[in-house]
């Protein structure tokens, strides 16, 4: 018997990845019609769910948590099922209040509605014992706004319906960047200068000084019905994409194609001399039952599936793809989400056009590719949680088994050929009521297993795990500390190409959209020891400081000469044909690595009364961040090869965000 678990499967990963069939894609009608299906059956589910709401199940919320439920008709309002983005200062709120024991059970599938915040929020009034008078007031606030369902959400929109059912607005926002010992650099050195004599990354053209990404988005908000809530967008960028000026491994791009600039080629990455355009896509379309039980949306924007400060299996910093997703909250006990997502990489779409051929094969590899992901989690106590979830990724196709929220993928795929790239997570939280969590995360892309002497030597053992504590500062308001380890073993997120038979390419099914990780940040072969304290810094204020420590072991193909590489890019995949026995992992002694300190300061600014810009209010939010990094390269390898020079990184970050 086999005893390998494969991130192709639970059987014996395949070397022979050409020509191996999978079940035919429905046309792009049938998967409309499927979707609208859905969705009608939802509605029908929504109905009955309003008539028998009486016979619901006391202390279950609208998903996030158990929690008290907030009375919007009372206030006249409409609820409103669209997701609170990540980055919002309500979910420092509920992390501070649910280590001090104010709330529990809390999913950790984010991001979170409107309305499971309300809820939430409601849940915490009733513990205020439990906070500083500064707190309450940020709760009461925060309460008022969440309460008051879609009217909450309109906000200041430049135009809303009489009845708040409906919106017109805008966001608009500007985040810069600039090279601070650059900039002294120019100062002493004045323009002409032959470069920079100090640590910034000037190289004598003052373009190099600065980062600019900045967001026009023109959006509309519509609440047809209690259950069913709606949100798009037409958003343009206006940017100088300087990728030197962002801390070692922190880079992630906000807009979603090519920039475009006047010119014969109109094409571009975004980093020229000067600013350049391209566009940003955001939307959700989101229904959930009156008990909150089911919900279902169709949505495209960042998410978070874990329980530490970023996921190993789906993180808040993976690029926004398109995802029709459900969950199931029947019991305060146990939770059930699932999602089927689209990706891509607009970067490499000449890939698709691709009629290269060689011995009558198609050359090029194509990134159209999906992801399925499912997520159970288990709240036997109020002090602990677990959570088991499993993955699939694979060439775009209309394969039911991967639509079900109910199939385990992992096994499921083994009838399908097993050629998709499959992984397997998992996670325990630990609640200490008033003091604070600790918790262990881990993410198997595929297991050799043999002796444990043998997990960290042999490359075919691909891996992930993370642990840490958050601890509560009751002394400062909303107060967390977190410590964390992290560590991303050789090959993680990585899988060769496959061959499906709806694709005339094969397709790169690696863990990535966009061409950046889907879990957690860090490249292969690295581990990071992480330390954060997040706090009020007074009304409508908050800050953050953080340093962390990173270590990642490069490709050293520049240095040596054998035919095995210990790889640390996500695009370069273990080679099954080229002798995996020989491939030994050796942590900091398997190739050249480059050993990073990083520092951050952040203090954001969301005043609590929004100025007026003739006569009308203009809700805002400004920040100011710091960052500062040192790294250097060591060979861990002994080939004598002469190394990088040691480098550091002084960085200034200026953001504003207007919410019209």
């Amino acid at each position: 018997m086999d005893k390998r678990v494969g991130c192709a499967g639970l059987g014996k990963r395949r070397t022979n990845r050409g020509g191996i069939g999978k079940t035919r894609g429905a046309s792009r009608s049938s998967v409309g019609l499927f979707c609208a299906g859905l969705f009608l059956a939802f509605a029908v589910t929504a109905g009955l769910g309003a008539q028998t709401r009486a016979g619901e199940e006391a202390g279950v919320s609208a998903g996030a948590g158990s929690s008290a439920r907030s009375d919007f008709s009372a206030r006249g309002a409409t609820r409103s099922h669209l997701a609170v983005e990540l980055g919002h200062p309500v979910y420092a709120v509920i992390e501070a209040a649910e280590l001090r024991g104010a709330v529990n059970r809390l999913s950790s599938v984010k991001p979170y509605t409107r309305a499971q915040v309300s809820e939430l929020l409601a849940t915490i009034q009733g513990q205020l014992g439990l906070f500083s008078q500064m707190e309450r007031e940020e709760i009461a606030r925060l309460a008022a706004e969440f309460s008051a369902g879609s009217k909450g959400d309109i906000g200041q929109a430049l135009w809303r319906a009489p009845n708040d059912r409906a919106a017109l607005g805008a966001h608009i926002e500007a985040a810069g960047r600039l090279d601070v010992a650059g900039l002294a650099d120019l100062v002493a050195g004045g323009i002409s200068g032959a470069g920079s004599g100090g640590y910034g990354s000037w190289t004598g053209d003052p373009a190099d000084l600065w980062h600019l990404n900045s967001l026009f988005q023109a959006y509309i908000k519509a609440y047809p019905e209690s259950w069913l809530s709606l949100w798009g967008t037409i958003g343009v960028t206006y940017d100088k994409v300087n990728r030197d000026l962002f801390l070692p491994y922190s880079f992630t791009k906000q807009w979603d194609a090519h920039h475009n600039k006047v010119s014969t080629s109109p094409y571009s990455d975004g980093e020229e001399p000067y600013p350049t355009w391209s566009f940003d896509l955001r939307s959700d379309i989101a229904g959930a039952t009156d008990s909150g039980a089911f919900s279902l949306r169709l949505s495209r924007f960042r998410r978070d599936w874990g329980v530490g400060s970023g996921s190993l299996a789906l993180s808040g910093t993976a690029r926004p793809f398109m995802g029709l997703e459900a969950q199931f909250r029947p019991s305060e006990l146990f939770a059930v989400s699932h999602m089927v997502g689209s990706l891509g990489n607009w970067e490499k779409g000449s890939a698709d056009r691709s009629t290269d051929l060689s011995g009558g094969v198609y050359t090029a590899v194509t990134e159209q590719k999906m992801l399925a992901i499912q997520r159970l989690e288990l709240f036997p106590f109020d002090w602990l949680s677990i959570g088991a979830s499993g993955s699939m990724i694979g060439a775009k196709r209309f394969e039911l088994g991967y639509l079900s929220p109910m199939m385990f993928a992992v096994e499921y795929q083994v009838t399908q050929s097993d050629v998709d790239n499959m992984a397997l997570h998992g996670d325990i939280q630990v609640f200490l009521k008033r003091f604070g969590k600790l918790y262990v995360a881990g993410y198997i892309d595929e297991m050799e297993l043999s002796g444990f002497d043998e997990w960290f030597s042999k490359a075919r053992n691909m891996f992930a795990y993370q642990g840490g504590l958050k601890l509560d500062l009751p002394w400062l308001p909303f107060g967390v500390f977190t410590a964390q380890y992290t560590k991303i073993e050789p090959f993680v997120y990585t899988h060769p190409p496959t061959w499906n038979s709806d694709t005339r390419l094969r397709v790169n099914t690696n863990y990535t959209n966009d061409g950046e990780n889907l879990g957690y940040h860090l490249k292969p072969n690295s581990d990071e020891l992480l330390f954060r304290l997040d706090a009020r810094l007074g009304s409508g204020w908050r800050g953050s400081i953080e340093y962390s420590f990173i270590r990642h072991g490069d490709d050293p193909r520049a240095y040596v000469t054998t035919n095995h590489y210990i790889y640390g890019d996500v695009e370069e995949y273990l080679d099954y044909g080229g002798g995996v026995a020989d491939y030994a992992k050796n942590f900091l002694h398997d190739g050249v690595y480059d050993y990073n300190h990083l520092l951050t300061l952040r203090a954001d600014w969301r005043p609590v009364k929004a100025p007026k810009l003739f006569g009308a209010a203009v809700p805002l939010e400004l920040g100011l961040g710091y960052g500062l990094s040192y790294t250097w390269y060591e060979d861990g390898i002994g080939s004598g090869t002469p190394l990088k020079s040691p480098e550091w990184k002084n960085l200034l970050e200026l953001k504003a965000k207007f919410f019209l």
